[in-house]
This record gives structure tokens, sequence and C-alpha cells, in this order.
């Protein structure tokens, strides 16, 4: 199964990015992950390069943030590690398309 996981948390994003690192762990080895996006105050994972690096592990899946999230928290992707690629909603959508599951952590 195709899956993308799209992180929109209403508060404590430390607390859903690392649920969703979680869960990305548990089907990368039963599904396809085919992309995980960081939207909301999710887009803050800039600020803190140690949660950047745990989601390196998973070498074989894109990891976006979103840019009009960046623009509004005033964010800079200078300290952005390279395995993150900074989009907007539009790719993001047709992404969305492709996959059979969207999976989204609040």
């Amino acid at each position: 199964m195709r899956l993308c996981l799209l992180i929109n948390p209403t508060d404590h994003w430390q607390h859903a990015v690392k649920y969703a690192h979680q869960l990305a762990m548990a089907t990368e080895d039963k599904h396809q992950l085919i992309g995980v996006f960081f939207y909301g105050t999710a887009a803050n994972i800039i600020t803190d390069s140690q949660e950047q690096s745990k989601w390196q592990s998973l070498a074989k899946t894109p990891l976006y943030i979103c840019r009009t999230m960046m623009d509004d928290f005033k964010l800079s992707d200078e300290s952005l590690e390279q395995a993150f690629t900074v989009i907007g909603m539009a790719p993001w959508i047709g992404l969305m398309e492709q996959a059979d599951r969207i999976v989204e952590i609040i």
C-alpha cells in the first residue's frame, strides 16, 4: 500500500512529529511511504536539528516542509537538513493523489 503522512498538529508539534516518526518506522517494512509533509506548526522541525536527524533514517522516504508555513512562522531553511525539501501545497496534493491512503497526524 502506498501511504502519505500529513503532520498537521493543532498544538505540541514535537509530540505529533515524534508520533509520526514512530508510525513511519513501524510501517516502513510493510508499506511504501511515498511522502511525509510537515504542515502547520510541524514546520518548526526546522528549528530542531536532533529531530531532523531522526527523520533522515527514512532514507527512501521524501520529506517535505510547507513553504507557506515557513513564511508564516518566519522560519529559515538555512538549518534544514539535506533530506528535507521545501514545497508548496500543489506538489503535495499531486503526491497525495498517487497514494492509496493518507494518514493525518494532528
